[in-house]
């Protein structure tokens, strides 16, 4: 059981950093998390009709008016249930991106919480920006301590980590004082769950909604008073040991940034991070070798213990089981050379041609040991197509595409943005919309999140 160094008071350590740091100026952390503003709008849009949305909305609609934009909806919500709703849309589609040292979705997290704290507020882009930096860092520095052996024991981090982070952001918003911060993060742990049990169904998008709600509120309560312990993360039933940390904690953030240092990956394919690389992989030796699918015998992958256990759904009955389904999504690769969001829908996920792939599809775990580095996505993966005739294609990648090692191109987003605004917005809309987001950090966010608001009901939608 792990525990604090003695004396050393984290938690107070931490809630001074978030409300004393200077005002984030630095260019590459402020375009960083502007892309990544872009990039969650983009799934929270492509989501506005998802039915896990839908039913998100439908249980929240009589929970109280408010003046916030609730994606795709004609009708506001508070902040609270507007992050709720938006952050579920975000992460519906499992499209949205990853942030490997807490190995959370963090931007559906930070960007929900944010834009409906914002805009209920009257903040500014800048300001905004700014917030969600600080709440990136505070999930680095827990996942620091707690990663790979939280996630690897099957909590989901982008609900408990990333439930601390939202809180630091909104924070960050609410120019707190030192003691409400305090406050903040110590109500965060208490508000911090989720289990990766939930993969594949509606409940797993909700993770993202719930964290990024509660971020909201462990801010406003501490704003009004409510006191909590002030020493959360220490002892044996604080948050570190009660959660599986792998290390102790020892101070607050220094040195770079981890928006510059690790960066975001967003995300090339739609589906489950885990088989990003294996994907990767299958299309650059698809595109090389001149590879006639059907001329594949099979197709072997060894990725890391932890990513096996994501990708659970050997023949997925559904397009959430599918998201996180190796065998399906590199069938998919396989078979077409690319993967768009209209390849998870019911009825794509039981054509005849895709099923008769999915045996060819075997998936390898590297060992127990292989969720034990540094991070979670330490070992390779490796990658290995045999055809029918007996010739062998092999390929080894560490870092999918979308991350800092190999970022996506600004067409290639712009392109992604495109095909998830479509779900909303006209073309001309969205090129509005996306020249307003490159400019983010000068717009008022009531200007910006307007944007997420339908501007008549569709007749589906109850």
């Amino acid at each position: 059981m792990v525990d604090l160094l003695p004396g050393f008071d984290s938690a107070r350590s931490i809630a001074n950093w978030i409300s004393e740091s200077p005002i984030v100026t630095d260019p590459m952390a402020k375009e960083r998390a502007k892309a990544a503003f872009i990039d969650t709008i983009a799934c929270m849009l492509a989501a506005c009709d998802d039915i896990a949305t839908q039913t998100v909305f439908k249980a929240l609609k009589y929970s109280g008016q408010g003046a916030c934009s609730a994606i795709g909806r004609t009708e506001t919500l508070s902040a609270e249930s507007a992050a709720l709703l938006n952050g579920t849309a975000a992460h519906a589609l499992d499209y949205d991106d990853n942030f490997l040292p807490a190995v959370t979705h963090a931007s559906a997290v930070l960007v929900p919480s944010l834009l409906s704290l914002g805009e209920e507020v009257g903040a500014s882009g800048n300001q905004l920006l700014d917030a969600y930096i600080i709440g990136l860092e505070v999930q680095a520095w827990l996942g620091r301590f707690m990663i790979p052996a939280h996630y690897a024991a099957g909590w989901h981090a982008t609900s408990t980590i990333g439930t601390i982070g939202a809180a630091a952001a909104c924070v960050r918003v609410l120019t707190l004082d030192d003691q409400s911060a305090l406050g903040a993060v110590s109500l965060a742990t208490s508000m911090a769950s989720g289990s990766k049990l939930q993969f594949g169904s509606m409940a797993k998008p909700l993770h993202a909604g719930l964290a990024a709600r509660a971020g909201i509120t462990a801010a406003r309560l501490a704003a009004a008073g409510v006191n909590a312990n002030e020493d959360p993360f220490h002892g044996p039933w604080g948050f570190i040991s009660l959660h599986h940390a792998s290390q102790t904690p020892t101070n607050a953030p220094s040195g770079q940034l981890a928006i510059i240092e690790a960066g975001l990956a967003q995300k090339r394919w739609p589906c489950c991070a885990s088989a990003h690389r294996t994907l990767d992989a299958i299309l650059q030796l698809r595109q090389e070798n001149d590879l006639d699918p059907h001329q594949i015998d099979y197709i072997e992958t060894t990725i890391p213990d932890s990513n096996v256990k994501n990708l659970r759904f050997d023949n997925p009955e559904n397009e959430n089981e599918a998201r996180f389904s190796m065998p399906y999504c590199a069938a998919l690769v396989a078979l077409n050379g690319k993967m768009s969001l209209s390849d998870f829908t019911p009825a794509a996920v039981r054509r005849p041609e895709v099923k008769a792939f999915l045996p060819k599809i075997r998936m390898n775990s590297a060992g127990p040991q292989s969720d034990f580095g540094t991070g979670i996505w330490d070992i390779p993966a490796e990658t290995r197509i045999t055809t029918k005739q007996g010739d062998v294609f092999e390929k080894t990648i560490s870092h999918p595409v979308g991350t800092i090692h190999h970022p996506m191109g600004e067409n290639e987003l712009y392109q992604k943005f495109s095909e998830c605004a479509a779900s909303l917005l006209s073309p001309e809309q969205t090129d509005e919309f996306y020249t307003r987001l490159l400019n983010f950090e000068n717009e008022p966010v009531r200007h910006i999140a307007s944007h997420l608001r339908r501007r008549e009901v569709p007749s589906t939608v109850n």
